[in-house]
């Protein structure tokens, strides 16, 4: 019988609930729901939850590169990626030192853009003019999504590895079919 080890590789399952669901509220809301609408900001919200979930997670239960204290770069990461850069490297699990940068980036432009988009139905972000903000965030998190697109391309590229792989759930190896014996 084949081991159940975990794959170094792939991400545990709550980080890729939280990261389809993260995306599928952004792609719609950006792209397919009109500002004001009921579902527009309920999407918005469910992305407020999902991402305080999978910081959650990261400070409690998480593993190994799905901890955030694995998403906070150092000075030798981004020199392993600038020698990547240079020469195909092997993958390695979780995020190099750009793509931490870029992590806490998109969440933290995911959450200010929910967030105004909340604080522009208030009577004071109103007069603030928090729509501006709002639209100023999501032109932002369009360029970081089409950055992050292009990221996982080359790196997939870059490293012979498919990255998305890794956010999808993980197959399951065929058993052989048991062989019955006819006397």
């Amino acid at each position: 019988m084949p081991s159940r080890r975990a794959d170094p590789f792939r991400w545990d399952a709550l980080v890729r609930l939280t990261h389809w669901g993260v995306a599928a509220a952004c792609v719609a809301n950006l792209w397919f729901n009109e500002a004001g609408e009921t579902w527009h900001e309920r999407l918005g919200y469910l992305a407020i939850i999902l991402i305080s979930v999978r910081l959650g997670w990261g400070l409690s239960f998480a593993r190994g590169h799905a901890r955030l204290s694995s998403l906070i770069p150092n000075r030798v990461e981004f020199r392993q990626q600038a020698v990547a850069l240079r020469e195909r490297t092997p993958p390695v699990p979780g995020h190099h030192g750009s793509g931490k940068l870029a992590v806490w980036a998109l969440w933290l432009i995911i959450l200010a853009t929910a967030g105004s988009g909340w604080f522009q139905n208030t009577e004071l972000g109103f007069e603030l003019g928090a729509d501006d903000w709002h639209q100023w965030c999501t032109w932002a998190l369009q360029a970081m999504i089409a950055l992050h697109l292009c990221a996982i391309v080359y790196t997939s590229w870059r490293q012979r590895d498919h990255l998305v792989a890794r956010m999808l759930p993980a197959r399951r190896r065929a058993t052989p079919a048991r062989q019955e014996t006819h006397s």
